[in-house]
């Protein structure tokens, strides 16, 4: 195994668990305790791990805010204008023809109205206002499972949706969400909506993270992914330092 990838798995691990022995990961890799001492000390420098006699942690340097979900209405005036940064740069990813996916919420609506140049694209959402954007757009047809619809966000969810969404093959997943962790992952405030969600991402060639600044070093109720599942992460300029990092370790794309 290359170092580069012991690192990531090394990193993943201490994120998930929290503290890791020298000697363990030594068997575990086969390789010397001075490898693994070289790989933790390298995380300490990019990653603020911290060391320890005979192995390191994860020391909590952020006070985690917790998300509470809010209604459409109130989603589409919360920080429009990084929104709208982040909807401009998904949107200059879709090409014609292209099929792409858009989960529930305010930021992947706004992808639609940026839109411009195409004859032909696929849309596939879970959220009743995609639906009701999409729908007045002549060059797009648009696609949306049965289910059961939660009124206070919009989504469609369930076995039914679940099933009609895996008859699908996705371009592009643009994947709004509403809490991010390093730790914790992608959480989310439904927990009914976390297998449906899901589906979107395993249909997909490719997916985005499309969060702006207030959704990073939060945490919800469930967790939905892991950021190293994502192709990429769309943000508004203002990510915070340490997901910069993760994404060069994963090689995931920052846009």
């Amino acid at each position: 195994m290359l170092h580069i990838d012991r690192r990531k798995e090394l990193l993943d691990l201490i994120m998930r668990e929290g503290t890791v022995r020298v000697r363990d990961l030594a068997d575990r890799y086969q390789v010397g305790e001075a490898t693994i001492r070289r790989d933790l000390k390298y995380l300490s420098d990019e990653y603020g791990i911290q060391l320890s006699y005979g192995g390191a942690y994860l020391k909590e340097t952020h006070h985690y805010g917790r998300i509470v979900e809010n209604n459409l209405e109130i989603k589409r005036a919360a920080n429009f204008d990084k929104k709208q940064i982040i909807a401009k740069k998904a949107a200059a990813l879709v090409r014609d023809g292209d099929t792409i996916a858009l989960n529930a919420g305010t930021t992947v609506e706004l992808i639609l109205d940026h839109l411009k140049g195409l004859s032909k694209v696929n849309v596939i959402t879970l959220g009743l206002n995609v639906l009701v954007k999409a729908s007045s757009l002549p060059f797009v047809d648009v696609y949306v499972p049965g289910g059961k619809l939660r009124s206070i966000s919009g989504a469609f969810h369930g076995g039914d949706a679940e099933q009609f969404l895996r008859r699908f093959n996705v371009d592009i997943c643009f994947f709004g969400v509403s809490a991010v962790s390093i730790k914790k992952g992608i959480t989310h405030p439904a927990l009914e909506e976390v297998s449906s969600n899901r589906v979107l991402l395993e249909i997909s060639e490719r997916s985005y993270l499309i969060a702006d600044s207030s959704k990073f070093n939060a945490v919800s109720l469930a967790k939905m992914a892991d950021l190293k599942e994502f192709t990429g992460f769309i943000d508004d300029g203002e990510i915070p330092e340490e997901y910069r990092k993760y994404a060069a370790l994963h090689d995931i794309e920052l846009i």
